[in-house]
């Protein structure tokens, strides 16, 4: 099962070469995003969406999930599902201004801080946007297309570790895994954890190799999105599903700390 999504997701078009992301809020409800965009499959099975931004469980804050398209080709994906740290329609580009949406009532995610501190990095987590579902695959991979964007690479991407998970539980062993991850390694995918020295020069360059663009300065006009900077596409995948096993899939990014600077997938 081979599915793209973007952490931002987006729709190739070679003639407008300076076109942002559109985000739209309308058309798909968010248990829509998940059957229709996510799994895109009628054959699997896909029960118990959930979800939780900021403007749910009231938290009286910004709506952090929604649809994007792309028209930009020097942007990696076409379309699919955008989370954010904040307001999800603010994602749209050229990058002009600061994003600081969400309020101090909107919450983190105890799983995410657990998923990081695994790895050696403390996180204070504030403004979670979750998705999460069941399915039943019928084939033992899937893969999962996806980009993380932050506006803190740059000013503050030496300590404030924005980050992303996606946690996969097998039901039936309640074994849990994160396939958001630095390839060939454990590593979770955050802020301080891909980033390039040349655009902060504090703190040293960190898997640099999947970092892709600064949206700063000459190239802020030109950006698809209104974030500073973004990781290379990468993939959340597996090839070890067991078929006709439930599993549960959590997705789920979050700012360190405050709501300043957001972060998107």
């Amino acid at each position: 099962m081979k599915k793209y999504f973007l952490l931002l997701i987006l729709l190739f078009g070679v003639e407008c070469i300076s076109q942002s992301i559109t985000v739209d809020t309308n058309t798909y409800t968010v248990p829509e995003l998940v059957t229709d965009v996510l799994v895109n499959k009628s054959c699997i099975p896909v029960t118990n969406i959930a979800w939780r931004t900021g403007n749910t469980n009231g938290y009286g804050s910004s709506n952090g999930i929604g649809y994007f398209e792309n028209t930009n080709s020097a942007f990696p994906l076409t379309n699919g599902v955008i989370l954010s740290t904040g307001n999800v329609a603010n994602a749209v580009g050229p990058n002009t201004s600061q994003l600081n949406d969400g309020n101090s009532s909107w919450a983190g995610d105890s799983d995410l801080e657990a998923t990081l501190l695994a790895a050696g990095i403390t996180m204070n987590s504030t403004n979670a946007t979750v998705l999460e579902f069941d399915f039943v695959p019928f084939s033992s991979n899937f893969d999962f297309q996806f980009l993380f964007a932050s506006e803190e690479y740059g000013n503050f991407q030496c300590q404030f570790s924005d980050a992303f998970a996606f946690l996969l539980t097998n039901n039936s062993t309640g074994v849990t895994t994160n396939l958001a991850v630095i390839p060939n390694s454990t590593t979770p995918i955050s802020v301080v954890t891909i980033r390039n020295s040349l655009y902060n020069s504090s703190c040293s360059s960190e898997n640099e190799n999947y970092f892709e663009t600064f949206n700063g300065g000459s190239e802020a006009s030109g950006s698809a999105t209104n974030f500073n900077g973004q990781t290379v596409s990468m993939s959340a995948s597996s090839n070890t599903l067991v078929p006709n096993t439930t599993y549960h899939i959590k997705l789920v990014i979050a700012d360190r700390q405050d709501n300043q600077a957001d972060s998107a997938i």
